[in-house]
């Protein structure tokens, strides 16, 4: 049976658990695991979209972060494409989406679909903004690979005493979504926060959060 992302988000209390055991690791680990988590875990950024992020991506006057429909990739040895975006040419070669590795390689990095071009804002909570102004307070981008960012999180997910099987990037995501759905965050706003091709992703994780039916519930046998 395939297993779904969404199975694997995170508690709230598990979450939380995770933000604070970055406060056990040694610099840079802490920074980058916090923020790793931040970017995932609340912003619902995908590993490839956090490996690839660059400070100019950043609107500072609106907080926001535009994920752009192409970037040019130079995060590899010496400015040149990195492994992940090479590995992802092969596949769009293999898959008939272009008809030569160069092309394709020409055409990394991009996002998953059109739709994951967008933008994030992070100024909805003021822990979330802070952690990525400071984090880019001596930094222009992710400085590391795409599989760093697997790697941040089984670093953090020790450090919180549990198996490194416990989550990964995308059920990080996952618990974004489920947080944001559980909060009342409309259908076709989380569709457009998390780049979603319809609209039907949105709603399920709307009807799975059991927000809603919270709310109804507290508002019907209120005093």
């Amino acid at each position: 049976m395939v297993r779904h992302s969404h199975q694997d988000a995170l508690s709230e209390s598990e979450f939380t658990q995770l933000l604070e055991s970055t406060d056990d690791l040694s610099k840079p680990y802490d920074a980058e695991c916090l923020f790793v988590l931040v970017a995932a875990g609340r912003l619902g950024m995908r590993a490839g979209e956090i490996a690839h992020l660059r400070e100019s991506w950043i609107d500072w006057d609106t907080n926001q972060i535009q994920i752009p429909r192409f970037d040019p990739c130079d995060h590899g040895k010496n400015g040149t494409v990195c492994g992940y975006c090479r590995a992802q040419a092969d596949l769009a070669v293999e898959n008939g989406t272009y008809g030569t590795l160069e092309e394709a390689v020409e055409n990394r990095w991009e996002p998953k679909t059109e739709n994951s071009a967008r933008a994030i804002p992070f100024d909805f909570d003021p822990f979330i903004e802070t952690v990525v102004r400071e984090f880019f307070d001596d930094r222009d981008c992710w400085p590391h690979s795409r599989v760093s960012i697997n790697r941040r999180v089984d670093r953090v997910l020790e450090a919180a005493g549990y198996p490194t099987s416990k989550c990964y990037p995308h059920s990080l995501r996952a618990t974004a979504a489920s947080h944001h759905a559980y909060r009342g965050l409309p259908a076709a706003a989380l569709q457009s926060l998390f780049g979603w091709s319809n609209l039907q992703t949105a709603q399920k994780y709307l009807r799975l959060s059991g927000g809603a039916t919270a709310k109804a519930l507290k508002d019907a046998h209120g005093d």
